[in-house]
């Protein structure tokens, strides 16, 4: 008996491999299509079959959730593996703060704005095209220059901002960071530098 043909007499559509069983009882049945497909359905074939089903969705349910339990576990292991490994790199790397010697020093810095006061950026541009002349409107004033470590190998990293504003004090002590262009400088104490990345 073909699949289509148990379909049509029963009005139950069964999966390929719950069909297989079916073919096998229908072999052993003692009667014709019709009598087997009607007995099946008397002795509750649907409802065997429907719980088999049921049966088989906990069992992969089950089988899921102990795959994910599993997956989870691993996955946690991994992470602190790879936590662990970090921080043994940032150890053996041994980071430390960097200052570029040929950019003005925060120490320096840190005196002049202790002493001068914060200009604003149009008193910042207004000094800097009165004392050389740069225009304006091709100014970039900043607020802030990278901070660096470096380690061991003497590889860089940026790990953030240090903040640099434009302080005044005297003619001969001040400080701008700025671009021009495609020109990066710093006004230190009323010399005009090269500001190195």
């Amino acid at each position: 008996m073909m699949m289509q043909e148990f379909t049509d007499r029963t009005g139950f559509e069964p999966m390929h491999d719950e069909y297989k069983a079916i073919e096998e009882a229908y072999y052993t049945f003692n009667g014709n299509k019709d009598e087997f497909c009607a007995d099946w359905v008397k002795n509750g074939g649907p409802e065997k079959i429907a719980a088999a089903r049921a049966q088989k969705i906990e069992q992969l349910n089950s089988r899921i959730l102990e795959l994910d339990r599993q997956l989870r576990q691993t996955s946690e292991q991994f992470e602190k593996r790879i936590t662990d490994l970090e921080s043994k790199l940032e150890r053996e790397q041994e980071w430390k703060p960097y200052e570029d010697k040929d950019n003005y020093q925060q120490a320096r810095y840190d005196e002049l704005r202790s002493a001068g006061r914060v200009m604003t950026d149009e008193e910042a541009k207004d000094l800097l095209y009165d004392w050389f002349g740069f225009a304006k409107e091709k100014i970039t004033i900043h607020h802030s220059i990278p901070k660096y470590e470096v380690n061991r190998h003497r590889q860089l990293r940026k790990i953030g901002e240090i903040e640099r504003l434009p302080l005044y004090e005297a003619t001969d002590w001040n400080y701008i960071r700025f671009d021009c262009g495609c020109m990066f400088y710093e006004l230190v104490n009323d010399q005009l530098n090269p500001y190195l990345h």
